[in-house]
């Protein structure tokens, strides 16, 4: 809004002959400011997947669904969305529609996310119970989780657990899971485009907000003093 009223002014002020060849010099965008991303080492998400309780249903559920974004970065509001139909398990896989773009992602079931998932569904999964979510709430009504309070809880008591703590000392959802994800995935040298299909990004210029995370990678990039020295 700024740019555009100052692109205004100027032209006002070129066609009043006051000034000349000043429109040029007002920015076509506005530069966007990136934020550092919050990621946990590889040990930390390990920490933080193996913190609910292994012998109550919702810490069953809990595993799985922590689990299931530290290996794929599905967006938490996917994997509430996730659906009974939605995995193939004869041929280990994950097909849905993505809730933020509308596309449709598909991602390999991995042997430790699949039996995960196999035990919440054959053992802590409440009998009965009419809805095709596989994830649901673990006291009556069963229904879906909240994308937003109902992971929220769940992410804010495995960091309680474990003390953990992004590496920027923000975020404390199942966000940081997603971003850690990309961010190893940088740091073993993926490539930008696979990282950004495995996300289920719409381009790669999305997967670029990861590179912030690759400390040791971002360190190269830094220019030296040559020219102007102090």
């Amino acid at each position: 809004t700024a740019l555009s009223a100052v692109r205004v002014l100027c032209r006002f002020l070129e066609e009043s002959e006051s000034c000349t060849r000043i429109c040029r010099a007002v920015p076509g965008r506005s530069s966007r400011r990136t934020s550092l991303v919050g990621v946990l080492n590889p040990d930390e998400v390990d920490n933080l997947v193996a913190s609910p309780d292994p012998t109550a249903p919702a810490g069953v559920r809990d595993r799985a669904m922590l689990l299931l974004a530290a290996r794929t970065g599905l967006r938490p509001v996917d994997i509430v969305n996730l659906r009974l139909g939605d995995i193939d398990w004869g041929q280990a896989r994950i097909t849905l529609t993505q809730h933020k773009t509308g596309t449709v992602l598909s991602l390999p079931l991995l042997a430790d996310v699949g039996e995960a998932i196999a035990d919440y569904l054959l053992h802590a999964r409440p009998l009965g119970a009419g809805e095709d979510h596989v994830f649901l709430r673990s006291q009556a009504p069963f229904t879906a989780l909240a994308p937003s309070s109902g992971l929220h809880f769940v992410a804010a008591r495995a960091f309680a657990r474990t003390g953990s703590t992004a590496s920027n000392g923000t975020g404390r959802g199942f966000r940081v899971l997603r971003a850690s994800l990309a961010t190893r995935m940088l740091a073993e040298g993926t490539l930008l485009p696979v990282i950004s299909g495995v996300l289920g990004h719409r381009g790669i210029d999305s997967a670029k907000h990861y590179l912030a995370g690759d400390e040791k990678r971002m360190r190269e990039c830094c220019l030296d003093f040559a020219g102007i020295e102090p």
